[in-house]
């Protein structure tokens, strides 16, 4: 395998049996192939290309997927164990990642590549490189070195609660994109994840305290990453509502969530709130999904359950807002979904244009790509409707 190999895997449409939607699987390879996570930068080209990770030849690397085509371009050379994921500057042109302990940018026209900084023990990269929206800084996140006391198997959050539980020092850092020269805007000793910059407003993060939802005081977090300044984003003082999977909405102002009660009794909710803690919307929401993504409020969606619970609704599903509520949810795709790990989530996405939904599953054993348009929103089924039968 080298950087710039031309892969052609053949393209699939059929018919999906519950929506009577046209469905295009844009990856068919004997490995995994998943986009990037729902709240990272992937588009670029116009938004007719986007960067995704997939296993081929016994090696995970970055590939370019162009919808003009299907054409499938390898965009990465890399040596070892792992999974690359990125996030792409459209300012820079450029995707930026994490490799072992290197911090790579790599060139979207040219596919040069260098190392913007080395991470150093004991404080290693625990997250993805997020450029800031005018391209100058990538912030990003460090923990400490987290030996364990004998072989273990990892697995999909497999530490998940121990780190909550012993709070590991974990680091925000802001890195100049040219001189690679670092500087730690937050630091303290939890468990810390999901910094996301804001698309619009270059000084702006949002990062997580991470854990089981029900026992995190409070989840999403701001942070101006010039003066350090750090403040609670949907404040949860006094509660019930466990809050997350936050993300920012397209205009980079505001950003929506979901929650649940703590104790499990009574509905869900799903909100939008702005940066600042201004114009707050949160709605009774009786419906679940893992994750939802949205380019703003009308209209939102989500990807059900995992296939093969007890109470499974394995389907991409939308909701729209009518002003008062949120509708739905209408079913888009049967995506029967295992959720085994990162790459079988469909976390499903909106594409830029707000008119179709890319997403992954392992139906097939292995993770491919889907893409579907969303089409008219009354004539797709009624999720009730669906699960009656």
């Amino acid at each position: 395998m080298s950087k710039g190999r031309i892969f052609h895997d053949p393209q699939f449409r059929y018919i999906d049996n519950v929506s009577n939607r046209e469905i295009l699987r844009l990856t068919d390879y004997l490995g995994h192939s998943n986009h990037f996570y729902f709240t990272d930068p992937c588009w670029f080209n116009h938004n007719r290309s986007f960067l995704f990770t997939s296993d081929r030849e016994n090696q995970s690397n970055l590939f370019r997927y162009d919808l003009d085509g299907g054409k499938i371009t390898q965009v990465t050379d890399l040596q070892g164990k792992g999974r690359p994921g990125g996030c792409v500057s459209e300012v820079n042109n450029a995707v930026y990642f994490w490799w072992q302990n290197d911090l790579i940018e790599l060139k979207l026209d040219t596919l040069a590549e260098r190392i913007i900084r080395t991470a150093e023990r004991p404080m290693l990269p625990a997250g993805r490189a997020n450029p800031t929206a005018d391209g100058q800084y990538i912030c990003t996140m460090l923990v400490e070195e987290q030996p364990q006391d004998k072989p273990r198997v990892s697995f999909a959050y497999s530490r998940f609660v121990e780190f909550f539980e012993t709070k590991p020092f974990t680091q925000i850092v802001r890195i100049d994109m040219n001189s690679g020269a670092q500087e730690v805007i937050h630091e303290d000793r939890r468990y810390m994840g999901h910094v996301n910059t804001s698309p619009a407003l270059p000084n702006l993060l949002t990062y997580c305290h991470e854990g089981p939802w029900a026992r995190i005081d409070q989840r999403i977090w701001g942070l101006d990453i010039h003066s350090g300044k750090t403040w609670k984003i949907r404040p949860q003082d006094g509660d019930n509502y466990a809050v997350g999977h936050e993300y920012w909405f397209a205009d980079g102002e505001r950003i929506g969530y979901h929650g649940r009660p703590r104790d499990g009794q009574g509905n869900h909710v799903f909100g939008h709130i702005k940066w600042d803690n201004s114009d707050h919307i949160e709605v009774n929401f009786p419906f679940h999904s893992t994750h939802f993504h949205s380019l703003d409020e009308s209209m939102m969606v989500g990807d059900g359950t995992p296939a093969f619970r007890t109470d499974a609704q394995p389907y991409i599903q939308l909701f729209r807002w009518d002003g008062e509520r949120y509708v739905g949810p209408r079913i888009l795709a049967y995506h029967r979904s295992t959720f085994n790990d990162q790459h079988a989530h469909c976390h499903p996405r909106f594409t830029p244009d707000g008119k179709s939904i890319l997403y992954t599953s392992d139906l097939t054993a292995y993770s491919n790509m889907y893409l579907v348009e969303m089409g008219d929103f009354e004539e797709l089924p009624l999720m009730a409707d669906v699960l009656q039968k």
